[in-house]
């Protein structure tokens, strides 16, 4: 008698449990969107990169903010390889430190950089932007990009 009603119990609790899944995970699914963070002094900022056949990388910047708000942006660029599949270092490019900065004084930019690679591997293309105005605090934000060659 005990084994029956042991099995009972068991099989009630994961009923139940299926129940509670089959409730709250599609609508915890349905309830979930992308947070957009909300900036002062920019409208957006975007980072692409593209590697050659040959090796070489391509990092394109953008980003526009408001013509009345928007006074200057700071952009740092550098590029890193995986290394021992855990360690990041950065790409000799033959810049100081081993990073591009652009300084610029306007609302709006577009503009690019290229390196030639070392070696095929994992590569990883940090972006800092730092944009400034008289919408308040500057306005800091970051773009990783991972590519492979």
């Amino acid at each position: 008698m005990k084994k029956y009603t042991l099995k009972k119990l068991v099989s009630l609790i994961l009923a139940n449990i299926f129940l509670l899944l089959i409730v709250f995970v599609p609508a915890k699914a349905a309830v979930q969107e992308e947070i957009a963070p909300c900036y002062n002094n920019v409208l957006t900022a975007n980072s692409t990169a593209t590697i050659s056949s040959s090796g070489v990388i391509t990092v394109k910047n953008t980003y526009t903010g408001s013509q009345s708000v928007t006074t200057k942006a700071v952009i740092t660029t550098y590029i890193e390889k995986r290394t021992l599949g855990i360690f990041w270092s950065r790409v000799d490019i033959g810049q100081t430190n081993d990073e591009w900065v652009d300084t610029i004084y306007n609302y709006k930019y577009s503009g690019s950089h290229s390196a030639q690679l070392p070696s095929t591997g994992t590569y990883r293309v940090t972006v800092e932007y730092v944009i400034y105005g008289s919408g308040g605090a500057a306005d800091t934000i970051t773009k990783e990009i991972e590519k492979s060659y």
